[in-house]
This record gives structure tokens, sequence and C-alpha cells, in this order.
């Protein structure tokens, strides 16, 4: 079981989040082997990759507001409410190692329970903005009939 070293500055974060609109993200890493902390929170992919470290792994949950040409928009929702969906994701940098992976595989259960609730979950391994760390892959990969939940 992980724990999480500051709580009240993630509550703080979330109730700011739970306000927010499209893009915000809310970042969680590893202050030791077994406890996370609340790192920090932004606005926009650029700047949620430039905090993402090759060599860490961490979790963040990100708002993604989706229009009508997008895989996973719903028709007929008074004010597009359902249309902003909040999505889980799991980082493992390309250079963590293989037995840290497998050590930290284990703690994805206690770092969604942090972040509930959302509306789909995530594995990224890669932050590179001209491949798949976009916001049109994100919003695909997170459909629930999506082939991949991956952004490689």
């Amino acid at each position: 079981m992980v724990s999480l070293s500051n709580q009240q500055e993630l509550n703080n974060a979330l109730e700011k989040y739970n306000g927010s609109e499209n893009g915000h993200w809310v970042l969680l890493t590893y202050k030791t082997p077994t406890q996370l902390q609340f790192k920090t929170s932004g606005d926009g992919l650029q700047s949620l990759g430039a905090v993402l470290q090759d060599n860490e792994v961490a979790y963040y949950k990100i708002r993604l507001e989706y229009n009508s040409n997008d895989a996973g928009f719903k028709d007929g929702v008074i004010g597009n409410k359902a249309n902003t969906k909040d999505i889980f994701v799991a980082w493992t940098g390309p250079s963590v190692g293989i037995i840290e992976k497998g050590k930290k595989k284990s703690h994805v259960g206690d770092a969604k329970a942090f972040f509930q609730p959302f509306h789909s979950e995530l594995t990224q391994t890669s932050k590179d903005p001209k491949g798949n760390f976009t916001e049109a892959i994100l919003k695909d990969r997170s459909g629930p009939l999506s082939g991949s939940h991956i952004i490689d």
C-alpha cells in the first residue's frame, strides 16, 4: 500500500481542479518508494509534458472537453456538461527500470483512489507531442471502445 504525504495540498488542488476547464491537470509523484506526494498542477499538455520526468513513475488526472468532432461526444446534453471528461493516467517514463516498473505497478490502485472519480484510465510511456501525446490521442484512447488504452 502506498500513502500520501501531503493530503491537504492534494485536496486544495483537486478543489481547484473541480472548477477548472479543458486541459487542467493534477500530478502525483513519489516522495519515497512507498509514499506519493502532490507535486503540482497546471493547464495544457505542453506544461504537463515539461514536468513528467523520464526516470519516474507518476500519476495524473486531466480534464478534457469533447466537441462534436471527438469520439465519445454525447449528443443532446444540455449545456454539454457530459462532454467534459476526467481521465486518470499512470505515467511510466522510458528510463524507468524493469524492476522499478514492477514494484510501482501494484501502487496504481492506490493512486486511482486519490483521484476518484474519473471517467477512464490510461497508461502512458511517452510524452512526445509530435507522437501520441496529443489531446486527440488522449480522447481517442480513453474511449470505452478504444482498442488501446496506452499512449506510447
